[in-house]
């Protein structure tokens, strides 16, 4: 393995485990994140396919994938700050808050650089964010976006997000900003927030993710080159173990890990915090476990969790 980032990047002529792991996608504009997973699914002929914390359709950047094995780790893959650049449209506002969608309210307010400089200091720090009406966010157990489109305006609660870095960073031929926040936080609500200081209306005209926790943009490949390089993903895969690297390790033999296959509790000469670890063996086994220490005797015992990677004798 290489270093890129913060992250070890599989060689695959070096492992067996070649499309386990996840895949940092720069997405295209006009793709919805469930159709990415389809086209590279199609592409890269793997089983399955999970995306990681979903883009709107016009929006591009970073969209980590997750790979056959990689999927079942999705829940245990800690999100973090989120980074965008966007570009902001004075004047007119949409239902969708972006450029997709129908006018629906126009101004003749455009705030200088200057004014649009002064208010943003209101918005770094914890605020109260409604997300929009075309979201994903659950109604009633139904999409808040399936509602509007049916011309139902969903009644969606406003939450508590952080935004942590909120900057201008040119204002022409339109206002482009960055701001980086923590997971759940909606661009395209914040931006008529914006607009609702200044007295006016807007919308999103560009948006583009250049982080996303520990995924960089540095780390991404476009639609394009996955195509051309889809029988070769060397350099660009991110394997299980170092995406998973949070998580401490409990080394087991291979008998412990044909019994934990069989979801059989298995005792270890181990000793730590009670807590969730990522149990490994020779030959490539790996299971997201249950560890806790026992009262009793030195050790404890692990309790199987998550099964990853069953080829513990390299099948």
């Amino acid at each position: 393995m290489r270093k890129c980032g913060s992250f070890r990047i599989v060689d695959l002529d070096m492992c067996c485990h070649s499309l386990d792991g996840v895949l940092v996608l720069d997405k295209p504009e006009g793709r919805s994140s469930a159709f990415v997973d389809f086209l590279c699914k199609k592409i890269l002929g793997v089983k399955k396919i999970g995306h990681i914390g979903t883009l709107d359709p016009f929006a591009t950047g970073v969209l980590p994938l997750a790979l056959n094995a990689g999927t079942k780790a999705i829940p245990y893959i800690k999100s973090g700050r989120k980074v965008y650049d966007f570009e902001v449209r004075f004047g007119i506002k949409t239902d969708t808050a972006d450029k997709t969608g129908c006018v629906v309210s126009t101004s003749g307010i455009i705030p200088s650089a200057a004014q649009i400089e002064a208010v943003l200091p209101r918005f770094i720090g914890e605020i109260s964010q409604t997300p929009p009406a075309f979201s994903a966010i659950k109604v009633g157990g139904k999409r808040a976006y399936d509602l509007a489109r049916h011309g139902k305006i969903p009644a969606i609660k406003p939450r508590v997000v952080n935004v942590f870095d909120l900057r201008l960073l040119a204002s022409s031929p339109e206002y482009k900003l960055r701001a980086e926040v923590s997971p759940g936080t909606y661009i395209r609500a914040l931006i008529e927030d914006i607009a609702t200081a200044l007295g006016t209306v807007a919308h999103a005209s560009s948006l583009r993710r250049i982080q996303d926790g520990r995924f960089l943009l540095s780390h991404s490949i476009s639609l394009d080159a996955l195509q051309e390089r889809r029988n070769n993903l060397g350099g660009v895969l991110i394997s299980l173990e170092d995406v998973l690297d949070d998580i401490p390790v409990i080394s087991v033999s291979c008998q412990d890990a044909e019994g934990l296959l069989f979801g059989r509790c298995v005792r270890v000469d181990f000793s730590g915090d009670y807590g969730v670890y990522l149990a490994s063996a020779e030959g490539g086994f790996l299971e997201i476990v249950d560890y806790k220490k026992s009262a009793t005797n030195s050790g404890g015992i692990i309790n199987p969790r998550k099964l990853l990677r069953k080829n513990w004798k390299g099948e």
